[in-house]
């Protein structure tokens, strides 16, 4: 089990890694201060629905923004909750 945990944790990182420190439309401490829930304010509504209600989104919640300001901003934001519900499900499990 143990060989296991430390396989996922590694390919957290990686995930973590290309998305919080790879080039990009914005920076890595921009990608950083969304994924420990800093949100800039010009994205602060389509990132609040990101981490409540992603299936809500809709074509308005993103006009306006550069594509891949949206698609980096979303993905920091979805990695930050998704490590904070893995983190809450592993303390249950132990």
């Amino acid at each position: 089990m143990a060989s296991s945990r430390s396989s996922c944790a590694s390919s957290w990182a990686s995930v973590a890694e290309a998305v919080l420190a790879t080039p990009g439309a914005l920076t890595p401490a921009d990608r950083e201060a969304i994924f420990a829930g800093d949100d800039p304010p010009e994205l602060a509504a389509l990132l609040d629905k990101v981490r409540r209600h992603a299936y809500r989104i809709v074509d308005a919640d993103v006009v306006g923004l550069d594509v891949d300001v949206a698609v980096e901003a979303t993905l920091a934001a979805a990695l930050g909750c998704a490590r904070r519900d893995r983190a809450r499900a592993l303390e249950a499990l132990a």
